[in-house]
């Protein structure tokens, strides 16, 4: 419970002596899985207080809540109607910028610690572990680090990998313009000072257009008194801001700006990616998550686009290699 609370405020990245007794309790997957877990908590309680959803009526929560455990083979089926109902075509956010060419490795992060859980190596991993690591390789041209962390729990991590990527690239479904979605990741992961979290959204921000005053505006929290952002991206930034510190849902003059630019689709979205960008910032920096290599980090960001086919024919794969019992 201790680790939990630290990973909801942010500080289980300087607390050694919290870790060091939970990895005294805890093996490597069952310490990611609960952090994934706090994590999970950081995004969805920061999407649903953001947008103040209201509690559903006590005999539609009795519904939901009979059980802790869900039926596999519900989840199998769920997933292969997304594969089966696939879009011919998915519309095009508006005001795309065309990418500016692979990115080039970032300076490293201060320091030299060590992550706190081991990466699995796609070539050793186990045979689940290794059956995720290269169905992702495969999807995203690479491996990164934060997608390694999850092979200790690979049937977590398979289906928690598309809506991160679907969220974070054009080309399946994103409503909100690449540049914008930069300038709202840049803006959370700062406020949540996420090393490895920020040098990803560098280089999505230069694959997006943004130039180097937009980013150094965004990296120092000097939106708001730079010319280069217009009203709506300073709206955007505001929100993105406050959805970090949890403190958007006792905004509603912030709220109400950002609805004069945005219509509730474009607010929806934009508020998911922040949360889902705090749930990664708080598990990357509670297990200290190190860079990538050049080679893998460049690999990971040749464009801002997103192959819908590769992302179901992922999917697909995910469904053909449904494991008989996850017990």
């Amino acid at each position: 419970m201790l680790w939990a609370e630290h990973v909801a405020r942010n500080t289980a990245g300087s607390r050694d002596d919290v870790f060091a007794e939970v990895r005294r309790h805890f093996s490597d997957a069952e310490v990611v899985e609960l952090t994934g877990v706090c994590g999970l908590f950081a995004q969805s309680n920061r999407f649903q207080d953001s947008l103040k959803l209201p509690i559903e009526p006590p005999h539609e929560v009795d519904k939901i809540r009979t059980s802790v455990r869900v039926d596999p083979v519900r989840l199998k089926a769920y997933v292969k109607r997304l594969v089966d109902t696939w879009p011919a075509e998915f519309p095009s956010p508006a005001g795309c910028v065309t990418p500016r060419g692979p990115a080039t490795m970032p300076p490293g992060r201060d320091g030299t610690l060590a992550p706190r859980v081991p990466l699995p190596d796609p070539e050793t991993a186990t045979e689940d572990a290794g059956w995720f690591l290269r169905e992702a390789r495969r999807l995203l041209g690479a491996v990164p680090n934060w997608v390694r962390l999850w092979a200790h729990v690979p049937h977590l991590g398979k289906l928690l990998l598309p809506l991160p990527l679907a969220l974070t690239h054009d080309g399946v479904g994103a409503a909100l313009p690449a540049a914008l979605r930069a300038m709202a990741l840049l803006a959370t992961s700062r406020v949540n000072a996420a090393p490895y979290s920020l040098a990803h959204h560098r280089a999505m921000a230069r694959a997006a257009g943004l130039s180097a005053e937009h980013r150094a505006a965004l990296e120092s929290g000097a939106v708001a008194a730079s010319p280069a952002f217009g009203p709506r991206e300073r709206a955007a930034v505001a929100w993105a801001e406050h959805v970090a510190r949890n403190t958007a849902k006792e905004r509603d003059d912030v709220f109400e700006e950002l609805h004069t630019h945005f219509d509730d689709t474009a607010i929806v979205e934009l508020t998911a990616i922040c949360t889902v960008a705090c749930k990664m910032d708080r598990i990357h920096n509670a297990l200290r998550l190190p860079m990538e290599g050049s080679a893998e980090f460049a690999a990971l960001h040749r464009s801002e686009r997103i192959d819908p086919d590769r992302l179901r024919n992922y999917l697909r794969s995910v469904v053909d290699a449904w494991p008989a019992t996850m017990d």
